[in-house]
């Protein structure tokens, strides 16, 4: 046994293995950040950035950086911090938390840790501690199957007010294979977004199980207009609470440009926006078994929106309630979204239970968008 270091020898475990993979097992190492040589606080006021640092350094792809239970004060200065390929960054779920603080003033942009390629981060909070404009994880560069489990994020935009904190960034680069499994994001500015500038790819993304809440702008923008994106599902997801008042943001998840886009069996809650958005030449979408209450219940852009040359879209089998809303809104608008933009085409719209309050009405569909809706139930019930 090493300092600060597990050595695991899996020879008991695995008899029927081949020589390279038991190699590779042999060479897997723990490094426990409270160890010896890296020797973090865990204390909530001690700088534990250095240790943090040293352990990823010193990390080597199948090694897991262990997180042992505790509050690690991280402060952040103007380079980010990197999780190598191939490794794991581990903490005891619930127990192990990053508080980010800052070197620089309310008005510097800081980020936190960009993971490598085959890296998985699981078990951690990490919570923007003080105020600064931040974007948590940066995922730039290219990079393939990237992980987070059981990851919650707090950006506290409500406690420190006046500067953005998106959780993730994307579209710099090439990312393929990007999976949340049950990760909470709140208090943040977006969850997800990429700039309308970007011009990189990004695909194959499964987010599931997850929750996003008190976020004041959108919680998952699938937004490239001038990128590419491509095979994005969201599913068994629970969406509430968004804080946006303005009409460009706000959505549980909107779809740009994205190409074969999937949001299901979700649940979404309280949304001055539209809930679900698709525009801008997104092409093979499905929003399919989610229950909406209370969407768009400020703008009057729809509960679920299509738009602008947006293509092949099943709306299916979704109930939406809207007896939250006092405001003029339509459950379910497929439209150009003005003359300078091409109709949606290929919309389906079947099977859904759409629930109008006094001020509601069930949909607007713009002539030639898709064949005729069928088998909706629509109440209250219509002559």
């Amino acid at each position: 046994m090493m300092s600060g270091m597990i050595r695991r020898n899996l020879r008991t475990l695995l008899p029927i293995v081949g020589w390279g993979v038991m190699c590779s097992s042999l060479q897997a190492a723990i490094l426990n950040l409270k160890d010896a040589p890296f020797s973090a606080v865990g204390d909530g006021k001690a700088d534990d950035r250095p240790a943090l640092v040293n352990a990823l350094s010193a990390a080597k792809p199948g090694d897991t950086v262990f997180v042992p239970p505790g509050d690690y004060r991280i402060v952040l200065g103007k380079g980010r911090l990197t999780v190598p390929a191939g490794v794991k960054l581990l903490g005891g779920r619930g127990g192990s938390k990053f508080l980010l603080g800052t070197d620089g003033g309310e008005k510097e942009h800081r980020e936190f840790l960009q993971p490598g390629s085959q890296s998985t981060l699981q078990g951690l909070t990490i919570v923007r501690d003080a105020a600064y404009p931040a974007v948590l994880f940066p995922l730039f560069s290219n990079l393939e199957t990237v992980t987070f489990k059981d990851v919650e994020i707090e950006g506290n935009t409500e406690k420190f007010p006046g500067g953005y904190c998106h959780a993730f960034q994307v579209g710099s680069g090439s990312l393929k294979g990007l999976h949340f499994d049950a990760i909470a994001i709140s208090g943040c500015t977006f969850g997800l977004f990429q700039t309308n500038q970007a011009k990189g790819s990004v695909e194959d993304v499964l987010v599931e199980n997850s929750r996003f809440e008190r976020n004041s702008s959108s919680d998952l923008e699938f937004n490239s207009p001038n990128g590419k994106m491509n095979n994005i599902t969201v599913r068994r997801c629970f969406f509430r609470e968004n804080r946006s008042k303005g009409a460009s943001g706000g959505f549980a998840v909107g779809f740009a440009n994205v190409q074969k886009g999937t949001v299901e069996s979700c649940m979404i809650e309280g949304y001055g926006s539209e809930a679900l958005h698709v525009e801008d030449r997104s092409e093979d979408i499905l929003l399919k078994g989610n229950t909406i209450i209370g969407g768009s219940t400020i703008q009057t852009n729809g509960v679920i929106l299509v738009v602008n040359d947006s293509r092949k879209v099943v709306i299916e089998n979704n109930h939406i309630d809207a007896r939250p809303n006092t405001n003029k809104t339509h459950l379910i608008l497929v439209t150009a979204g003005g003359p300078k933009f091409k109709n949606p085409s290929d919309v389906t719209v079947r099977g859904n239970v759409l629930v109008n309050s006094g001020a509601t009405k069930k949909w607007y569909l713009q002539s030639g968008s898709g064949p005729a809706p069928e088998g909706n139930l629509v109440f209250p019930l219509e002559p």
